[in-house]
């Protein structure tokens, strides 16, 4: 008789994962990327806030890239450079972010920050000095119940002040700052325009539904 139709086949694939490969053995093909980092290889810093690629708290960046990674199929990463949260430390130090984060009382009961941390992180290396607007595009996907923001857009401020005092002055007719943005709540995940062109338009105006929270 012919086999059954397996609606869950499984496989295996390599991660490499904060620059180390990390092998993912029998798994099934569907699961998400935030499922593999949590359950499968121990790195619980991304959150499972909704599923649906709204909240933020599970960002990472693949290929340089901000993504949602519970809407990412963890075996089309197979081959990509992923970063996560655990992944920003230097030299076991946690980043100048992260240590800005704390200081200005972005961080509440924990939740989200990973995701906002991964976050300013995509933003501040694609744009440098970024203004409070920018910012606030940035973080319009990245929704929080406990901050109000005002610490994350303070953070933001000091690790630029930091950044400039401690950087020889650049060019003044260098490249423009690639700006980042996030895609509003609704939209999953980043958007390839914003990354096009510096803009995102999505179902409830140009920052999206949730926008005004930032």
């Amino acid at each position: 008789p012919n086999p059954l139709h397996d609606d869950h086949p499984l496989g295996s694939y390599v991660l490499r994962v904060n620059g180390t490969d990390r092998p993912v053995t029998d798994a099934w093909i569907g699961e998400s990327l935030l499922y593999v980092l949590r359950e499968r290889l121990g790195l619980a810093g991304a959150k499972d806030g909704c599923s649906q690629g709204e909240c933020g708290a599970c960002n990472v960046q693949v290929d340089g890239r901000l993504v949602a990674s519970c809407l990412v199929p963890a075996a089309t990463t197979a081959g990509s450079e992923i970063r996560t949260v655990e992944g920003l430390a230097v030299d076991g130090q946690p980043s100048d972010v992260q240590r800005a984060l704390a200081a200005c009382g972005a961080v509440q009961c924990g939740f989200c920050v990973p995701g906002m941390a991964m976050t300013v992180h995509d933003l501040l290396e694609g744009n440098p000095a970024p203004s409070d607007l920018e910012t606030r595009r940035a973080l319009c996907g990245n929704l929080c119940r406990c901050s109000g923001y005002r610490g994350v857009l303070d953070a933001v401020r000091e690790v630029v002040a930091e950044r400039e005092a401690s950087t020889p002055a650049q060019d003044e007719h260098a490249d423009e700052a690639r700006i980042p943005h996030q895609a509003g709540p609704g939209a999953g995940g980043v958007h390839q325009n914003a990354y096009d062109d510096g803009t995102y338009e999505g179902p409830h105006g140009p920052y999206g539904q949730d926008g005004g929270q930032a």
